[in-house]
């Protein structure tokens, strides 16, 4: 089956973002579950999502949903998907002494499945309704507790700016036409809210639609001091890069 270049804003209207530290060389793989109905497949996802995430994404805008048998509505699963931040961090003999750390430069993972979304397009008539995606901020969680609590005190600030908030707004680089169940890649543009703050931000993502799920990945960079706080550095202690990489695994059901 044929789908137009609005296919490719589908795609990539999805998701969100989320920001800054796990010990871990690689994002762990995310084991997906299958459900057996809809109405099943719904409450399993929403149960997924910790109650202070579901009362921050229920205060977000509605998303209006047509009656018109045209457009198409996608959902989040979040059981199915992950956010994480990726960063570059070098510890020193502070670290080892301290906590037990070993020293050496790493890449620290920050991940959260308390993410949602829900988006709508109309293929035939080449148009997308209102969309928005978030991710719950204060469950980023490393393998360490204290870097956590750092991050949501004296970086993102969690706890007064809970959730990161994506909106799409251009696809850049997509082919004219599309084969269904084919990986496709393509860039997204859009406004990235954090910490108060809103950016332009420019996706790179690779997506595959089937049937009715849509399921892919996406990555963008972002600098903590465009955020407006420095990156870490305690003496002999550690040091982390002014860079960093948020990262989406994702899974999306048409409901």
């Amino acid at each position: 089956m044929k789908v137009n270049t609005l296919t490719y804003f589908l795609l990539l209207t999805i998701l969100l973002a989320s920001g800054c530290f796990n010990r871990r060389s690689e994002p762990a793989p995310i084991q997906s579950t299958p459900s057996s109905s809809p109405q099943e497949e719904e409450s399993s996802d929403r149960a997924t999502v910790s109650p202070e995430a579901a009362a921050a994404f229920a205060a977000l805008k509605p998303v209006a949903i047509s009656e018109e048998e045209t457009w198409r509505t996608f959902r989040i699963v979040a059981d199915e998907s992950k956010a994480a931040y990726v960063v570059d961090e070098e510890l020193f003999a502070g670290a080892a002494s301290k906590y037990n750390l070993e020293i050496g430069k790493t890449k620290v993972i920050g991940e959260s499945q308390d993410l949602d979304g829900l988006f709508q397009i109309d293929l035939n008539n080449s148009a997308i309704g209102p969309n928005r995606f978030a991710v719950y901020l204060p469950t980023l969680r490393t393998d360490q507790v204290l870097r956590d609590g750092w991050i949501r005190e004296n970086a993102l600030e969690s706890d007064r700016f809970p959730l990161a908030v994506f909106v799409a707004t251009r696809v850049n680089q997509g082919p004219p036409d599309y084969q269904e169940g084919e990986e496709t890649s393509f860039q997204l543009e859009g406004d990235l809210t954090l910490r108060g703050i809103t950016l332009s931000a420019t996706w790179d993502v690779s997506a595959r639609l089937q049937g009715s799920t849509i399921s892919g990945t996406m990555q963008t960079g972002l600098r903590m001091t465009d955020l407006g706080f420095d990156p870490p550095n305690f003496a002999n202690t550690l040091t982390v890069n002014d860079e960093f990489t948020i990262l989406i695994e994702f899974v999306a059901k048409e409901i």
